[in-house]
């Protein structure tokens, strides 16, 4: 893990991974205004497409950034309340979490990568961590909030399985890893 690390801090300083994070975080700040609505705290979004696609392309560094970056720019441009940076710090250990479990994978490993990045992100963070940041400012019970949660990311938990595998292998079977090394 401490290695690659050291090589995705060396990876934010290529001019071209620079860019991409850059369109990366764009598409996050796309993505993050494209929502869809369940409930008072429940909402289907993609934001984690970008994040995951930094951290299997370079590392943990950029991913965090683009957490960061993408979650901060999301919130002061499509405005749901008042800005927390709980919500900031979940995005950032997403791209954490990819980073570790996407960085430099194998075509034969990728899949099974994506599944336990996507069980823990979902659960850890988006039901664990979320769940909890929800009870500063919704008066319900943390159960409440958190089975509410739980539910929609178990029935989701395929759908964004398959979105993160397709736009990988298809960037894969692109050749795009390769303009990066």
């Amino acid at each position: 893990m401490f290695k690659n690390l050291s090589e995705s801090a060396k990876n934010i300083r290529n001019l071209r991974v620079l860019c991409a994070t850059a369109l990366l975080s764009a598409l996050y700040v796309a993505l993050y205004s494209v929502k869809i609505p369940l409930g008072e705290q429940l909402r289907i979004t993609f934001t984690f497409v970008p994040v995951a696609l930094a951290g299997w392309l370079f590392g943990i560094i950029p991913a965090v950034t683009i957490g960061a970056l993408g979650d901060i720019l999301g919130c002061f441009l499509f405005p749901q309340g008042a800005y927390f940076f709980g919500y900031t710090l979940t995005s950032m250990l997403s791209g954490l979490i990819f980073g570790i479990f996407l960085y430099k994978k194998e075509a034969k490993n990728l899949i099974w990568s994506i599944v336990i990045s996507r069980i823990l992100v979902s659960l850890l963070l988006n039901v664990g961590l979320n769940s909890y940041w929800a009870t500063f400012f919704v008066p319900k019970s943390f159960l409440v909030i958190m089975w509410g949660k739980f539910i929609k990311n178990a029935l989701m938990l395929p759908v964004e399985i398959i979105v993160l595998f397709a736009v990988i292998e298809g960037l894969r079977r692109a050749g795009v890893q390769k303009m990066y090394k």
